[in-house]
């Protein structure tokens, strides 16, 4: 059954206030989680951004905006921080996580070491284009991205998903992958939650500084396009 208009944007705008209370009300104090992980916290006024700052490592990210700097690599939050009267932000537990960890492992590269962080770590020969090609996995709601990137650089795949002209894009997920030796990669990604037809999916494969970003984009169908089901044709039998 296909969604009239106005039904698809009362449903996305509920959707999207009721992940905007839930973050509000199981998330994380950015105060807190910088304290924990030895970040110095400031307000940058004239951007209207919040640094987060420790030895090898700076970290910028907006009230309301899903993409964030590490360094001068750019990022994708699972879900855009909130801000509140008291004068913090409140981030969701998986960029809690993701903080806590480039905490941990910043000090390996701040020395020199190998490190799994993209922007600390940037190999100095990571340059040229980075190329996706991007497919449906039939029977389930998920893309297939095939891609080429430099061996030695670590890309980051993005989803995005707009579902209506007059609604801003939104960024459903992020997921890292590593090239092999020749700089292949491949990686199955869930499309959620953009299980609604006929909406534009886009992907974006980034890299480390030097190399060069591509994109693919695809509009959504059902997972089994073209299958006929018994039990479907009994429901709605054709007149």
């Amino acid at each position: 059954m296909r969604m009239s208009r106005p039904a698809l944007l009362l449903t996305i705008f509920l959707t999207t206030a009721g992940a905007q209370s839930a973050l509000a009300q199981s998330g994380t104090p950015l105060s807190a989680a910088a304290s924990r992980d030895g970040y110095t916290m400031q307000w940058l006024l004239p951007e209207r951004s919040v640094s987060l700052v420790r030895p090898g490592l700076s970290i910028v990210v907006r009230p309301g905006v899903s993409m964030y700097f590490v360094n001068n690599h750019v990022e994708f939050a699972d879900r855009a921080p909130v801000y509140t009267n008291t004068g913090d932000l409140i981030v969701s537990p998986s960029f809690a996580s993701r903080i806590a960890h480039l905490a941990v492992i910043a000090p390996a590269a701040a020395a020199g070491m190998q490190s799994t962080i993209p922007a600390v770590a940037a190999e100095s020969n990571a340059n040229g284009p980075v190329t996706i090609s991007v497919r449906p996995v039939e029977g389930r709601q998920a893309v297939v991205v095939n891609g080429h990137a430099p061996s030695s650089a670590p890309v980051t795949i993005t989803l995005f998903a707009t579902f209506d002209a007059e609604v801003p894009t939104v960024v459903l997920s992020r997921h890292d992958v590593q090239p092999d030796v020749s700089g292949n990669f491949q990686a199955e990604v869930p499309i959620a939650a953009d299980y609604i037809p006929n909406t534009i999916l886009r992907v974006v494969a980034s890299s480390v500084p030097g190399t060069t970003p591509a994109s693919a984009q695809l509009i959504v169908g059902a997972p089994n396009f073209g299958v006929t089901v018994p039990l479907e044709q009994r429901l709605n039998p054709v007149p």
